[in-house]
């Protein structure tokens, strides 16, 4: 599941069905583009919620919010959206070996479906998420999947 996390930070990063979503119109955001706010800065995940709720941790008991799980070294890893329409997941100031790459993998990004969908990856075989909310401090998106059947709503929230 952590691997599947880390693929759904970069779709910002992930899979599947897009409903609507919920407008931020740039008059709210001191006239910035959602290019502009996406761009801006570092983003740093802060929440990653499953609904239905999961055994991450393998303990028989099922969590919605499994942020807190992650290692030290993962909660400070960094998205990093550039103008140029590529995306960088970055270790952040923590690494979990020091051999570890700085860059833990690089793709592209663009927006799809009137600016509310985000697709990353390749082109051709982008994964897509729902982008939820988009402001000067917060990154919020949906990426649905299945896993054994079950579907899950994972809503991965980021701030800088």
């Amino acid at each position: 599941m952590k691997q599947f996390t880390k693929n759904a930070a970069l779709l910002i990063l992930a899979a599947a069905v897009i409903a609507g979503c919920q407008k931020d119109d740039s008059s709210n955001n001191g006239g910035a583009s959602k290019t502009q706010l996406l761009t801006s800065g570092n983003w740093k995940l802060t929440s990653d919620y499953f609904d239905p709720a999961i055994d991450y941790d393998g303990d028989g008991r099922v969590e919605n919010e499994v942020f807190n799980f992650y290692s030290a070294c993962d909660k400070d890893d960094l998205l990093i959206f550039k103008t140029d329409g590529g995306l960088t997941l970055d270790e952040g100031t923590t690494k979990c070996s020091p051999t570890d790459p700085q860059v833990i993998q690089t793709t592209n990004w663009k927006f799809s479906n009137n600016e509310s969908v985000i697709l990353v990856g390749a082109t051709g075989s982008e994964q897509s998420a729902q982008l939820l909310v988009l402001n000067a401090t917060t990154l919020k998106i949906k990426v649905q999947f299945t896993e054994l059947g079950v579907s899950y709503a994972e809503t991965l929230t980021y701030t800088h």
